[in-house]
């Protein structure tokens, strides 16, 4: 006879409990068309909430991703490839301090100059035109409107107005290596418009002179070989007056650069060094 506590009757015991259990379940109520409970009511509204995330969801998914990219590290010069937006590295300079007296003076495109906006000056680039500038000193980034034509130092690309010196950390120092790109106002990538080299042309700055008789003898000379010659008046940081002699006008500025070497050569031993910029 096997013991109580044998494994064989504890499972003879387990099958008879379970034959005795008995599970019963209430007969299912009877629901009238039209109702339904909670979730019977909530079915309509719900697929509606449904049909409406989709759409959202659709018409963010298909729109266009917007077209902004870092600003790029090579070194680019003058100019950019159709489509593109133009970008310049070299150096920047700022002025409207309290001792250089551009402070309310007006700019190319007849702005009074306020050192405290964020604007700029570039020698070919649109007046009214926007640039994202990146000192490549401390990498900080602002945008700037171009409003006025300038710097006319050699080696500089860009002025900056005393407000935008002051935002990219550089107003104690001077000048700073910076990086250029055409903007939108919203500050993304925008390539120029190709029709602004006809409205406004490129001119090769020969010289700024005080001396009428320096500025007639050096207008006469060029006026042989090169033909158009123009005269730009301006004054100085030091309040000196001048006029800027020009050489031509070209829609291209290969075209330009081509006469800006010829100058050259043919002044290289005055110490001319001449320049492209605009017009106006």
């Amino acid at each position: 006879m096997l013991s109580l506590f044998h494994p064989t009757n504890w499972s003879q015991a387990c099958v008879s409990w379970i034959h005795e259990i008995h599970v019963a379940f209430d007969p299912p109520t009877p629901v009238e068309p039209g109702k339904g409970g909670f979730l019977r009511i909530m079915r309509l509204p719900t697929r509606g909430l449904a049909a409406l995330v989709a759409l959202s969801f659709t018409l963010h998914c298909t729109r266009p991703p917007v077209a902004w990219s870092p600003m790029p590290t090579g070194t680019h010069g003058p100019g950019a490839a159709e489509g593109q937006p133009y970008m310049e590295e070299g150096l920047a300079s700022w002025y409207g301090g309290e001792d250089d007296g551009f402070a309310g003076r007006p700019t190319a495109n007849g702005e009074t100059f306020d050192p405290n906006q964020f604007t700029c000056a570039h020698r070919t680039l649109p007046l009214g035109c926007f640039v994202e500038v990146e000192n490549l000193e401390n990498r900080k980034r602002t945008v700037l409107r171009v409003n006025d034509r300038g710097p006319f130092m050699k080696g500089r690309i860009l002025d900056l107005s005393q407000r935008g010196a002051k935002e990219l950390g550089f107003l104690g120092i001077g000048t700073t290596r910076i990086r250029l790109r055409t903007v939108d106002a919203m500050g993304l990538p925008v390539a120029l418009d190709p029709a602004f080299d006809k409205a406004n042309p490129y001119v090769v700055q020969v010289a700024a002179l005080s001396n009428p008789k320096n500025i007639e003898s050096l207008r006469s000379e060029l006026s042989n070989t090169f033909g158009e010659i123009s005269l730009q008046g301006a004054t100085t940081r030091t309040g000196l007056n001048v006029k800027r002699v020009r050489v031509g006008s070209y829609t291209s500025r290969q075209d330009a650069e081509q006469s800006a070497e010829q100058i050259a050569k043919l002044l290289k031993d005055r110490g001319v060094e001449p320049f492209i910029t605009r017009q106006h």
